[in-house]
C-alpha cells in the first residue's frame, strides 16, 4: 500500500507535505480502535459483565437451556458496543452457564451473531469508514442496514441446521454453579448505561454538525468517566484504563498499520485517474447492470480477502475510486454495498479478526471455519445484494 501510494504521488508530482498529510487520512477511524474499548473496560470495572452472566445463569436455571439461541442473541446485542470483545465474553458466559452443547457449533454461532452489527452499528469501524468515505450521515443508511441485519438473522436461523463439524461431540459439563455477583451490581445499571450511550449517540448526531464517528468517539471517553464518578468507581476505573493503555499498542499495532497505510493509499489514488478507470471497467464488465456491479464488488472483496487483503484496503481503495454518478446510483447505495462486501468477506477470510478468534476459541485451523461458512456466505452475499438492488429499483436508495 505504501509503495503503490508513493508511486501514485510521484507520478502526479505531489509534494512531501501532501504525502505526510496522507498518513493522517484515517486518524478519525483509529479513534474507534483506541477509544471504543474504554466502554468495555468500564463495564468490566463496574461489574456489569458479571451481572449479565449472573442474569443469564438465572434464566437458564429457570427457563431451561438454549445455548445456541441465547449465545447468538447476546453476541448480536453486545457486539453493538463491545465489538470483538463480545465474542470472547459471550463464549466465557456460555462455558460457565450451559451444561450441554456442541462447542464448535456454539462458537460458530457466536461468530455469525457478531457479524449482525457490522451491517449497521455506528460503533463498528467499517460503518464509520463508509460514512466518511461517501460523506453520508448514519441516518441515511442506518435504517437500511438494520433491515439487512434482520434478513441476515433470518438466514442464520435457516442455516443453523447446516452447521456440521466433522468432530464436534456434545460437550457435557458439570452443572454450572450459580454464584452471586461479587460486586453486587444490578443488571439495571448495565441496561441504563447502554441505553444512555445509544440514545445520546443518535441524539447528538442529529443535533451537532459533526459525523457520527466523532460523536461515538467522544461519548466513549466522556460517558464512562461520568458513570464511574456517579457509581463511585472512578479510581479503579482509572487504574483499569491505565492497564489497558499500556497494552493497547501491542494489541492493535497491526490494525493501526493497516488503516494508516490504507488511508495513505486512498488519498494517493484520489489524485489519479484510477477512479474513472475502475468505474468504467466495472461498468462495461457488468453491462451497465447495477445488480451485477454490486455483486462484482461483493465477490471481488471476498476473493481478495482469501489471500489476506484486508477489507479496509478494498473499501478505501475501491470505494474512494468509484464514482456513484457513473453507475447511476446514490452514495448511500454504494456505501451499503461496501458494508455488505465487508461483512461477507470477513465471514469467509482466514485472515479476518472474527475467523481467527473463532479458530482460537475452538482450537481449530481457520480452514475448518472457512469450509463450514462457504455455503452460508454465498447465500448471504447473494441475498443481501439482491435486497439492496430491490431498494434501488423501488427508488428508496
Amino acid at each position: 500500500m505504501l509503495t503503490v501510494g508513493t508511486i501514485c504521488l510521484l507520478i502526479e508530482d505531489r509534494g512531501f507535505t501532501t504525502a505526510l498529510l496522507g498518513f493522517g487520512e484515517n486518524v478519525n477511524l483509529l479513534t474507534l480502535f483506541l477509544l471504543i474499548p474504554l466502554i468495555g473496560t468500564f463495564m468490566s470495572t463496574a461489574g456489569y459483565l458479571s451481572a449479565l452472566k449472573e442474569k443469564v445463569q438465572a434464566r437458564q436455571k429457570k427457563a431451561g437451556q438454549h445455548p445456541y439461541r441465547l449465545s447468538f442473541i447476546l453476541t448480536a446485542t453486545m457486539s453493538i458496543l463491545l465489538n470483538f470483545g463480545s465474542m470472547a465474553i459471550v463464549k466465557r458466559i456460555a462455558n460457565e452457564s450451559f451444561s450441554s452443547y456442541k462447542d464448535q457449533a456454539l462458537t460458530l454461532t457466536i461468530m455469525r451473531g457478531f457479524a449482525t452489527s457490522m451491517l449497521w452499528s455506528p460503533y463498528f469501524v467499517n460503518v464509520g469508514l463508509v460514512l466518511v468515505l461517501f460523506d453520508v450521515s448514519w441516518f441515511d443508511i442506518g435504517g437500511y442496514g438494520l433491515i439487512l441485519a434482520c434478513i441476515y438473522i433470518v438466514i442464520c436461523i435457516v442455516m443453523f441446521k447446516k452447521i456440521s463439524f466433522q468432530d464436534d461431540p456434545i460437550l457435557i459439563q458439570d452443572e454450572p454453579t450459580y454464584l452471586e455477583n461479587s460486586k453486587g451490581t444490578s443488571i439495571k445499571g448495565f441496561v441504563v448505561f447502554c441505553s444512555v450511550l445509544i440514545i445520546l449517540s443518535f441524539l447528538l448526531d442529529l443535533l451537532l454538525p459533526v459525523q457520527m464517528l466523532t460523536v461515538v468517539s467522544m461519548l466513549a471517553v466522556v460517558l464512562p468517566i461520568c458513570f464511574a464518578i456517579l457509581t463511585n468507581i472512578f479510581k479503579p476505573f482509572v487504574q483499569d484504563v491505565s492497564d489497558q493503555v499500556q497494552s493497547a499498542f501491542i494489541k492493535l499495532k497491526n490494525e493501526l498499520a493497516v488503516f494508516i497505510s490504507a488511508g495513505f493509499l486512498g488519498m494517493a489514488m484520489s489524485f489519479t485517474d484510477m477512479g474513472s478507470f475502475l468505474s468504467t471497467m466495472l461498468f462495461f464488465a457488468s453491462f451497465g447492470s447495477v445488480f451485477l456491479i454490486s455483486l462484482f464488488l461483493v465477490i471481488l472483496a471476498t476473493l481478495l480477502a482469501q489471500i489476506g487483503i484486508h477489507p479496509v484496503i478494498i473499501v478505501i481503495g475501491i470505494g474512494s475510486a468509484l464514482s456513484p454518478d457513473l453507475f447511476g446510483v446514490s452514495p448511500e447505495y454504494l456505501a451499503l454495498v461496501l458494508l455488505v462486501a465487508w461483512t461477507v468477506s470477513t465471514q469467509l477470510s482466514p485472515f479476518s479478526g472474527q475467523v481467527l478468534m473463532t479458530a482460537k476459541l475452538i482450537d481449530k485451523p481457520t480452514s475448518v471455519i472457512v469450509k463450514q461458512n462457504l455455503l452460508f456466505v454465498c447465500l448471504i452475499g447473494l441475498t443481501l445484494t439482491a435486497v439492496l438492488y430491490c431498494f434501488y429499483v423501488f427508488g428508496w436508495l
